[in-house]
């Protein structure tokens, strides 16, 4: 093999339903957490339904600790907008909002176990997820958006009233990983502009 297919970045995979959904419960359980769920019943729950090796290393350490900083708990609160965006990508829920706009977080306890009414394995073999033309297309209106507000923020113009930054960010990052950017894993995904 030369060094220049070395070089080459793996193409895109579009995750299939089953990665998503895994993800999704893991995710769930980092931001319930944030939200002031007691981190005893999260790790139980997380035990008891074999998804700890579904957690990032980064993931496990905050879920782990007795005494997370602040900005721990402030970055894990942000995910939420990265757990819309896997739910919507199965399909879950309908509407994506507005980038300026925060996701209702009550919508996932109506679709994700343990409060929706599905056990945790119905929910992993029932998923389905958009056609990859609807996703792809997320992921550029996204790259455009976040491109659009760091070019105001480089430039020192107030970002577009249409757009939110850490929105965009979190929602591109989870795009970006539901699309197999660059075959990254999800601590390593990048949201390049």
């Amino acid at each position: 093999m030369s060094s220049l297919s070395q070089d080459v970045d793996p193409p895109d995979q579009v995750r299939n339903p089953r990665e998503i959904a895994l993800r999704a419960l893991a995710l769930f359980s980092v931001t319930g957490l944030a939200a002031g769920a007691p981190r005893d019943d999260i790790l139980d729950w997380l035990t008891n339904e074999s998804l700890v090796d579904q957690l990032t290393p980064s993931e496990l350490a905050y879920v782990s600790s007795q005494s997370p900083s602040k900005q721990e708990q402030v970055n894990a609160s942000w995910r939420n907008e990265a757990l819309l965006v896997l739910v919507w990508a199965l399909g879950a829920i309908e509407r994506m909002p507005a980038f300026n706009e925060q996701c209702n977080t009550e919508d996932f306890q109506g679709v994700l176990p343990p409060f929706a009414d599905i056990s945790v394995s119905e929910f992993i073999n029932g998923a389905t997820r958009r056609s990859d033309e609807v996703l792809n297309d997320l992921a550029d209106e996204l790259l455009d958006s976040h491109w659009e507000a760091r070019d105001a923020q480089i430039h020192g113009s107030p970002v577009p009233a249409h757009l939110d930054i850490s929105i965009i960010q979190e929602r591109h990052h989870a795009i970006n990983w539901v699309i197999g950017y660059n075959g990254l894993p999800w601590d390593e995904v990048t949201t390049d502009t």
